[in-house]
């Protein structure tokens, strides 16, 4: 028991930086107990980040926002309550490459019956509204503005109660296992906000 008091009082400056020069053999020795310590868990998820070092935004809700989607349709951010939703964010038209693995994401979300995707593109003056086949909501720029993303292409996995449970950047950046990842992380997250805390 008082070695292992020891060990901790000599950790404990150590990680203050104040361990006395003639006690570095101690010292080497806490480093060794301190190596065998169990290591904190991960902040991320398979296909996911769940911390708010990698988005601030993580663990809030999403901001209010109302708009129309490209075929007309209202959508609200009070709208996705109740339900699991990937918000995706594009600033500029992306590589042909995410594209090709944002349709396999709808494609995924289409199979799965309490998942929907949002894809908030920025309007470029002039340019025809995009005809992709999943939901899309054309902004001038606040919207995609009030999430303070940093950087885009991006998407946030948001919970029944609008709060951002999920970030990631883009979708062809892992290309390990196509959006496998993306599905796997989304169904362990929900276990995750699902479990008694």
């Amino acid at each position: 028991m008082r070695f292992m008091l020891f060990a901790a009082s000599i950790a404990t400056l150590a990680a203050c930086g104040q361990v006395p020069a003639d006690n570095v053999e101690a010292a080497h020795a806490a480093e060794s107990i301190a190596a065998v310590a169990p290591a904190s868990p991960s902040q991320g998820i398979d296909g996911w980040e769940i911390d708010m070092t990698a988005y601030g935004k993580i663990g809030s809700a999403i901001p209010a926002f109302a708009g129309k989607l490209a075929n007309g349709m209202e959508v609200t951010a009070e709208g996705l309550r109740g339900r699991w939703t990937i918000i995706g964010v594009w600033t500029d038209a992306p590589p042909q490459e995410e594209a090709n693995f944002t349709a396999a994401l709808n494609s995924a979300v289409d199979q799965d019956p309490n998942l929907d995707l949002l894809m908030i593109h920025r309007k470029t003056e002039g340019a025809a509204a995009p005809t992709h086949p999943w939901p899309t909501l054309m902004d001038d720029g606040p919207i995609i503005t009030s999430f303070a993303l940093p950087a885009t292409p991006a998407y946030l996995l948001v919970g029944p109660d609008l709060t951002i449970e999920g970030y990631r950047g883009a979708l062809s950046a892992s290309p390990d296992d196509g959006i496998k990842s993306v599905i796997r992380g989304v169904a362990e997250v929900r276990k995750q906000v699902a479990a008694p805390q």
